[in-house]
């Protein structure tokens, strides 16, 4: 802790300096002042310098861009006679050559002219040569068309009459079939009858053989018949009616004609056409 003493000694050291110190600060100042001046002074007279090299740098390039303006104006005056003694030239080959190609084009159109007429000719001949091949054509067409139409009227009737003769054929061998379906359906009837009695009077001897006890036989099932007179008769009209129209027929109108349900139209075709009497193509039924 400073004593009083020390603290009056500061005191009067502070006070003894103060003088110097004020010297000190004016000299200062002085300085200062004399280094602002010789600062101000330097930046003017750079100011000078860079101002005078400004100008002449001005001057120096006015003058080059003066010359280069001149040597410019040089060129294009020159370039410009060039170009014009270029197209005064162009012109003179330009007028050249349009005169050539108009005497090329009066040649080529002279030519076109000739082949155009020659063409003309030409194309008259062949028009001549073509009326005459044509003419001479459609008479021999006439002919041999007026000449297939008399051969197609004796082949229709010849035709016509096989068919008839055909249908009288078919006719007589569905009634001889029918008879002879008929005949057997009754040789069956008796055959299958007399089994059934054969069967009956097994049946009592062998229950009279066991002492009275009766025992349960059952009776040979009915055999199915191959084919109904019904059915047959069916079938050779469906034959018979196919056999009259060679174009074919469809299922749904032979429903129709004969009045049955479809599946028993179809069983009958199918039967039919197992035996290759009739041929079905897409939609169509067709006698063989």
């Amino acid at each position: 802790m400073p004593t009083r003493e020390g603290m009056r000694g500061l005191a009067e050291e502070i006070v003894g300096s103060y003088s110097d110190r004020v010297a000190g600060i004016a000299q200062l100042r002085e300085t200062v002042k004399l280094d602002l001046k010789g600062f101000q002074d330097s930046r003017t007279a750079m100011a000078q310098e860079l101002s005078a090299d400004l100008a002449k740098s001005v001057a120096d390039r006015k003058a080059a861009v003066s010359t280069q303006l001149k040597e410019l104006d040089a060129a294009h005056n020159a370039m410009s006679r060039e170009m014009r003694a270029d197209l005064n030239k162009g012109r003179q080959t330009l007028a050249e050559d349009e005169g050539k190609r108009q005497s090329e084009a009066r040649e080529f159109m002279g030519e076109l002219g000739r082949a155009v007429a020659e063409g003309k000719a030409a194309v008259k001949t062949l028009l001549g040569e073509f009326d005459s091949s044509h003419n001479a054509m459609s008479r021999e067409m006439r002919a041999e068309l007026t000449k297939g139409h008399q051969t197609l009227a004796k082949g229709g009737r010849k035709r016509q009459s096989e068919a008839r003769e055909f249908r009288g054929e078919l006719a007589r061998t569905v009634t001889e079939g029918k008879a002879a379906t008929q005949s057997l359906l009754r040789n069956f009837s008796e055959v299958q009858a007399g089994a059934r009695d054969e069967w009956q009077k097994l049946t009592a001897t062998m229950q009279s053989k066991r002492g009275g006890v009766a025992v349960a036989v059952k009776p040979p099932a009915k055999e199915a018949v191959g084919i109904t007179s019904e059915a047959a008769t069916l079938r050779n009209q469906v034959f018979q009616y196919l056999a009259n129209h060679p174009d074919g027929t469809k299922l749904v109108k032979l429903e129709k004609e004969f009045g049955v349900a479809r599946i028993k139209m179809a069983r009958v075709l199918k039967d039919l056409m197992g035996e290759n009497k009739v041929e079905k193509r897409e939609l169509l039924y067709l006698a063989i």
